[in-house]
């Protein structure tokens, strides 16, 4: 991620398969997508994470079968379990990793969608009569 006046980098922000030799994860087999980001601290507060975030995972929905998405951060970063809430991520475990607790959050790709999932209905209501098309 760059900064949109001076194009200086201010953090990353990736969508990969988390590898299964690496602890959290879903299911037994691993390789769920995961999101991760890291921001530099003075460009912490200004929403730029949550847009990018929110810009990779439309356009991950919009190409990838609807799965499960992981964001997996340290239990103490209050910020970022914040910033997943916000996304949407729910947290469903913790485990030990890096000398501290993480917290394990989900959400399923096809939340991020911005496309309708139905078409709109095309039907045509009939009016129904006034009280004095009634009375005639």
């Amino acid at each position: 991620m760059a900064d949109r006046q001076t194009n200086l980098l201010i953090g990353t922000l990736m969508l990969d398969r988390r590898s299964a030799d690496q602890p959290g994860h879903l299911t037994e087999d691993g390789e769920e997508l995961e999101l991760t980001y890291l921001l530099r601290r003075d460009a912490w507060g200004a929403g730029l994470a949550f847009e990018a975030a929110t810009a990779a995972l439309r356009t991950a929905a919009a190409e990838l079968p609807d799965q499960p998405v992981l964001v997996i951060t340290q239990t103490a970063n209050h910020r970022s379990l914040k910033l997943a809430t916000r996304l949407g991520f729910q947290p469903v475990g913790t485990f030990e990793a890096f000398g501290a607790q993480q917290t394990l959050a989900t959400a399923h790709l096809h939340t991020f969608d911005p496309t309708p999932t139905t078409p709109p209905t095309t039907e045509r209501t009939e009016e129904m009569p006034s009280n004095r098309d009634q009375a005639r």
